[in-house]
């Protein structure tokens, strides 16, 4: 049964990122015409091999899936820089050092995402959040192209985006 607080409210922005209003997690995430901000962090250690997540089985979208290190929603009155801070701390018990690589709209059958990527460098240790995350584990970036189909459509979409996948 998912956790995740279906009252949460999100960003909802237009095509441009202008904020247009607040909607719930639920409203967003079962409507695709409500494009919502969200972030991604992706990680890598000092050896170059990228950070998955496994998600937890209380998430409400994409349970048992892996995902880029983190990945989160942004708040009323917060940047995207804070959230994906406020995610690494969450999530994984971190803070880390990022830099911006992209902002992209992601569109699925349930909803639609103003996301924007960070990548940083972590080699650990983790403390992880057991409502959102199963594990997570350090992989050289060619035996992530064999985890395609256990990758969230926003993994995908991120790792594309830094020519990993």
């Amino acid at each position: 049964m998912p956790r995740d607080d279906q009252t949460e409210l999100f960003v909802v922005v237009d095509k441009n990122d202008r904020i247009i209003g607040y909607k719930t997690r639920y409203e967003c995430h079962h409507n695709n015409k409500l494009i919502h901000r969200g972030i991604g962090v992706i990680l890598f250690n000092s050896a170059d091999e990228i950070l998955l997540q496994k998600r937890s089985r209380a998430k409400d979208l994409f349970p048992g899936y892996y995902s880029i290190a983190t990945g989160g929603h942004v708040a009323k009155g917060e940047t995207y820089l804070q959230a994906a801070k406020r995610e690494l701390l969450e999530e994984l018990g971190i803070r880390a050092r990022l830099n911006l690589i992209s902002k992209f709209i992601i569109k699925s059958e349930r909803e639609c995402e103003m996301n924007t990527i960070f990548k940083g460098v972590h080699n650990g240790p983790f403390k992880l959040d057991p409502d959102e995350v199963d594990k997570v584990e350090f992989f050289p970036k060619d035996r992530v192209r064999s985890l395609i189909n256990k990758l969230t459509p926003f993994a995908n979409k991120s790792l594309k985006t830094l020519q990993i996948l």
